[in-house]
């Protein structure tokens, strides 16, 4: 029989409350069940006065607010108080009743003001400590790399007096296309795909510069060393190859091929002894260190003396010069020992791990959290949006686990499955009881 729905008449309503209208897999509610904001009032006590001017929002309804902003990607803050307006999920999210008044959006801005982004790294370095404490991290293999995100700025205000965003710098983007923006350095694990450590600066950043601090940040973060830090070819500088073999980790990175150098003779021709720094050249002949190159940081200068090149039968094949030189970086040893690395088969298929995870990681934040453009000017404000999107990013991972083993299974065979999965966590937990081992995602 077809029907015709009455027109809605406004009469008072009583409604249930909001705890009833979310629905048990909803994603907010699976968030809400790892986000743990406890540290929050204790972090920002010092930002508010004690006895003097009027009550403030709830710190934790303000991060909340801003998580939502990054779960949902929403650019704007305008924008994120009228969604929060309407949506009932939201509401229950910040803990707020359908007829309660929201925060003003001039409010939140002059809040992240007043926390600055210390406040959101203590919540990205807690939402790694609940993955790494849920035994999600296996930190093996740690996969570095870089994107560029759009700044909200013309191209035409760019270093330019008094421009609104004074910290953006013309990067190079995916398309070849050249724009105003930041770079963000992302570390991430490879088996977990969690996010260990963010460095952000203005686009125009050198990639291979912030690989070091960031493995030793990662490293900190997991009480533990990786076995080996994968990266594109920008990061895979003799010093960084150095560095890592003086922690005892692998360098993923392919180098770049040999220089040539003033001469016929490329220097890998040369044999490099690194223990007297000097090179050998194909005749035999010792190049000696001969000083620094003027106006290049880092460079050093080889040279061979004259009298032996000019009877050596090689020179017309070496150098047009009288004397044949080496320009080399001050860790050309170590380059070439990577350079040598990156010939063999697992060098190759760790490589080959690379692109899958942390182009995905990248993928993922671009598409449903925002990363694509800036929300706001700045660079910290920049960082403090890169910060967010991480923690959303990990606390998504922990729901993963989470919501797999405690999410209600419908079916014969899905009961099966779920007491296959506990029976194996129960085993794990009795088989390293000896050390005092807990699986900390059984109680979550």
């Amino acid at each position: 029989m077809q029907s015709k729905r009455k027109k809605i008449s406004y009469e008072m309503t009583i409604l249930p409350p909001l705890e009833t209208l979310i629905p048990d897999d909803h994603r907010l509610r699976k968030m809400n069940r790892v986000l743990d904001l406890s540290f929050v009032h204790d972090e920002v006590r010092d930002r508010y006065c004690e006895d003097n001017g009027r009550p403030s929002i709830d710190p934790e309804v303000v991060l909340r607010l801003f998580l939502l902003q990054a779960i949902e990607g929403i650019r704007s803050v305008r924008e994120l108080m009228r969604e929060v307006q309407v949506n009932l999920a939201y509401r229950w999210f910040i803990g707020y009743r359908v007829d309660e008044p929201l925060p003003d959006h001039s409010t939140l801005s002059r809040a992240l003001d007043r926390f600055g982004d210390e406040v959101f790294d203590k919540l990205f370095s807690r939402s790694v400590s609940q993955c790494q404490v849920s035994g999600l991290i296996e930190g093996r293999v740690l996969h570095v790399d870089a994107t560029t995100i759009r700044a909200d700025l013309d191209a035409n205000k760019v270093c330019h007096p008094g421009s609104p965003d004074a910290d953006a710098r013309f990067g190079r983007f995916g398309d070849g296309s050249k724009r105003p923006g930041y770079k963000q350095q992302t570390v991430v694990d490879d088996g977990s795909r969690v996010v260990l450590g963010i460095s952000v600066t203005a686009a125009n950043g050198a990639d291979e510069r912030a690989l070091v601090k960031m493995v030793d940040e990662a490293s900190e973060r997991m009480e533990a060393k990786p076995e080996a830090v994968c990266a594109d070819g920008a990061y895979s500088s003799g010093r960084n190859q150095a560095e890592m073999e003086r922690r005892g980790i692998q360098l993923v990175s392919p180098p770049q091929p040999e220089p040539y150098g003033s001469g016929g003779f490329a220097v890998g021709r040369f044999d490099y002894d690194e223990s007297r720094d000097q090179f050998v050249c194909p005749a035999g002949v010792t190049l000696k260190y001969a000083g620094d190159v003027s106006g290049e940081p880092g460079k050093r200068r080889y040279r061979a003396a004259r009298e032996e090149c000019a009877g050596c039968r090689l020179k017309v094949h070496c150098t047009k010069a009288p004397q044949r030189q080496v320009v080399v970086g001050k860790y050309h040893g170590a380059l070439q020992r990577l350079r040598v690395q990156s010939k063999t088969e697992s060098f190759r298929r760790l490589y080959r791990a690379r692109a899958p995870v942390i182009e995905g990681i990248f993928a993922e934040g671009k598409q449903w959290h925002g990363l694509g453009r800036a929300w706001r000017r700045g660079l910290a404000k920049m960082r403090i949006q890169c910060l967010l999107i991480a923690a959303v990013l990990n606390f998504k991972r922990l729901i993963a686990v989470f919501w797999t083993i405690f999410t209600p299974f419908r079916g014969e065979f899905s009961i099966r499955i779920r007491l296959s999965i506990i029976g194996a966590l129960i085993t794990a937990l009795f088989a390293r009881s000896s050390n005092q081992t807990i699986i900390p995602v059984l109680i979550l």
